[in-house]
């Protein structure tokens, strides 16, 4: 297997950033609302870890088309898609039929990569900026 791109793992760190951010705040709405137990705790883990192994299996399927011809490329990833829906559908049926998961706590974390690429753009313009200032200098 070949390295992990410096890239792949940056994106990675920070998607795992973000769904641990949003699993504190999702255990914070449990205990508000008084749902709260191991179950969710345990059902967020199972959701947040595969979330984020999902996104890394994502970029390593990336790192490798790029180095294919278009063909080939498209066809890895097809095949890497396919697998990883399907590694989350078994997740969410082993978090809704397992008992000691709460089954919404596991779905829920599926949900926060999209939730945190949607502020990608935010922090590449929060980063052009810093850029801006230190070349306007």
């Amino acid at each position: 297997m070949a390295k992990i791109d410096a890239t792949v793992a940056g994106e990675t760190k920070y998607i795992a950033v973000w769904v641990v951010i949003l699993s504190a705040v999702m255990e914070a709405v449990f205990l508000i609302l008084g749902m709260w137990s191991y179950k969710v705790l345990l059902g967020n883990i199972l959701g947040g870890a595969s979330a984020v192994l999902n996104f890394l299996f994502m970029g390593i399927t990336v790192q490798s088309a790029v180095m294919k011809d278009e063909k080939e490329a498209s066809m890895a990833m097809k095949a890497s898609q396919s697998m990883r829906s399907i590694m989350l559908l078994i997740v969410a049926v082993l978090g809704i039929v397992i008992p000691v998961f709460n089954a919404v706590a596991v779905i829920i974390p599926l949900f926060f990569p999209r939730i945190a690429i949607a502020f990608v753009p935010l922090r590449d313009r929060k980063k052009n900026i810093g850029e801006v200032k230190k070349d306007g200098e």
